[in-house]
């Protein structure tokens, strides 16, 4: 059956993203479909990628990153986000992908039938010509199967070896970074990925794409460039940077993006107002729940400034609309404090990368 489209917010604050929402029936059929893919796959898939795999997450991947920056002569780095990914895909070259391994009759009718699904938007019926619905069971392993001859095989077996020095990809969906010690392999590779991905039906989002010097020279490189210090870049969230000791020593941190940071405290206090009439339990409740799903994520080492600044506007946030919801003060700074030392973890590192 056609899934139902609703749309949420970007994580970026520009536009919305549409979810597909399938029903009951399919979602359990989805379920199995996935799991069978990614048993058939998961040998395939190349060590650079973590989206969407088992025992692989966001972490490792920065991880990974850094390693690669540090340790293995990294002196130039292209970001990219591919555009429109999960409604570009061509389902010609997704089924051709798939049949490599899959040659089972019944089983790629299957496939076949969640591709051309359709989607129900506003009561209207919209056939899929292309693409794959984000929020169906089956697109998260579907698309690494894409991506993986598209760019994880292509980049490991064939480009990085024409490579004149070393290069590296780390890959998580469609957001990706390709580490490169030479420009002329770092240029070349911005020509050809078009031309690789126009191949199939996709492109690059030039607003989350740049190639940029990032590396141990970089500090040295950018000031006979006349440049006062390295550009910075994005990826899972991070904003990743180079710094200079005083003693002439450059190393590698990240810190929570800003960009992102600003939309998240904008639609927690939009939520907290929203939250006045279900009383002082449920706001503290829906606190407690937000700060610990960020300090997982955010708290790994290098990023405690930025998290204890998320801290410090959270709870201000809290703060102001609890004592909102009536004229009466519901606390004073005291006894907010106090309140809170029993209940809300620190700041802090969760996680030392």
């Amino acid at each position: 059956m056609p899934s139902r489209r609703v749309y949420i917010p970007k994580s970026s604050g520009q536009g919305q993203r549409p979810i597909g929402i399938p029903c009951f029936e399919d979602r359990i059929v989805e379920d199995r479909l996935s799991r069978i893919l990614q048993a058939i796959w998961e040998p395939e898939f190349r060590e650079c990628s973590y989206g969407f795999r088992p025992d692989r997450n966001a972490h490792q991947a920065l991880v990974r990153l850094e390693h690669l920056i540090t340790k293995e002569r990294t002196q130039w780095v292209y970001e990219a986000d591919l555009k429109n990914f999960f409604g570009s895909v061509s389902h010609e070259h997704m089924m051709r992908v798939i049949e490599h391994r899959i040659g089972d009759s019944n089983l790629l009718r299957l496939l076949r039938r969640f591709l051309k699904a359709g989607v129900i938007d506003e009561g209207v019926f919209h056939a899929s010509g292309q693409g794959t619905p984000q929020g169906n069971l089956v697109s998260p392993v579907l698309s690494n199967i894409y991506l993986h001859y598209t760019l994880d095989e292509w980049f490991e077996r064939r480009f990085a070896r024409q490579c004149r020095g070393k290069a590296f990809l780390v890959r998580f969906a469609d957001d990706f970074v390709a580490c490169f010690e030479f420009e002329a392999d770092a240029r070349a590779f911005e020509r050809s990925l078009k031309e690789r991905l126009q191949s199939f039906g996709l492109e690059i989002e030039p607003t989350k794409t740049a190639l940029l010097r990032f590396g141990d020279l970089a500090p040295i490189l950018c000031k006979r460039d006349g440049l006062k210090r390295p550009r910075t870049f994005s990826f899972l969230g991070f904003t990743h940077y180079l710094r200079v000791w005083r003693n002439g020593r450059i190393v590698f941190r990240r810190k929570t993006e800003a960009a992102r940071m600003r939309r998240k405290l904008t639609e927690f206090g939009r939520r907290l107002k929203s939250m006045r009439t279900a009383g002082a339990r449920a706001m503290q409740l829906f606190t407690l729940r937000h700060w610990q799903g960020h300090l997982q994520y955010f708290g790994v080492r290098g990023n405690s400034r930025s998290v204890r600044a998320y801290a410090f506007h959270v709870t201000h946030l809290l703060f102001k609309w609890l004592n909102r919801r009536s004229q009466r003060r519901s606390f004073t700074w005291k006894h907010f404090d106090a309140w809170l030392d029993t209940w809300m973890p620190p700041p802090g590192t969760v996680h030392r990368l």
